[in-house]
């Protein structure tokens, strides 16, 4: 059974709450249902982060896209991609909340993950952009997350981040960043491409949000040696004659 966390605790209340909250009384960015809000934010998120990577919706056609802590917003619904996949360890309580969104008509389904970004159940260099919008502060290893998103990422692909920065620890929102400290953290795995600072934060907790294009930074991942392992089981089946 997918993983179900303790509802009493605030970690999770807060983080289930808050989307509980704005499906049943605070839908005024985009207007119209919940479902219409959260259309409208994935084709807002899906131009935002598309002229980051100075490309147009035809690029997308081939690609695989990665949302690492996407909670219950659906910000792939809209986006003609290839592959969809969502990733938050909560996504199966919002599916027993009825609270996952479809995906837009003539566009690929999204795959969801009911697991932890710190250990993704995907192979190496499987992802053409990852994004992690509005996330990495909510995790409590996001040097993890970043490890693991530098190792699904191809050596070609992209990831887009937009983190609060500042501000102080809640029980959802445990990371504090500063920009230097999250330049820090990310150098360690990416090239940043393009940074905009001083955007408006994404929590009342937090002063303000940046957003971040990188690319992933060459370095030495998992090796084996194909002809040692068979080397070693052509011994074992000696052993068995």
């Amino acid at each position: 059974m997918p993983y179900m966390p303790d509802l009493t605790d605030p970690r999770y209340l807060d983080e289930i709450g808050w989307f509980l909250y704005h499906e049943q009384y605070q839908r005024d960015q985009f207007g119209g249902s919940y479902d219409e809000e959260r259309f409208a934010y994935s084709r807002s998120l899906q131009d935002e982060v598309l002229d980051y990577c100075d490309q147009d919706h035809q690029w997308l056609a081939d690609k695989t896209v990665i949302s690492i802590g996407c909670g219950c917003t659906g910000d792939l619904a809209a986006w003609p991609a290839a592959i969809k996949i969502a990733v938050d360890p909560l996504l199966y309580v919002y599916q027993k909340l009825g609270m996952l969104l479809d995906d837009v008509v003539g566009t690929t389904r999204t795959v969801h993950l009911a697991v932890s970004a710190e250990e993704l159940p995907l192979l190496d260099e499987c992802a053409d952009l990852v994004i992690c919008r509005n996330a990495l502060d909510h995790m409590p290893a996001p040097a993890r997350v970043l490890q693991q998103i530098w190792r699904i990422l191809k050596p070609a692909g992209g990831v887009f981040l937009s983190v609060d920065i500042g501000g102080i620890s809640t029980p959802d929102e445990p990371t504090v960043f500063s920009a230097d400290s999250l330049a820090a953290l990310l150098r360690a795995q990416c090239e940043s491409v393009k940074q905009i600072d001083n955007k408006p934060a994404h929590s009342r907790w937090r002063p303000g949000s940046v957003r971040i294009l990188a690319r992933k930074k060459p370095h030495a991942g998992v090796r084996l040696d194909k002809e040692k392992i068979l080397r070693a089981y052509m011994a074992r089946l000696g052993e068995a004659e």
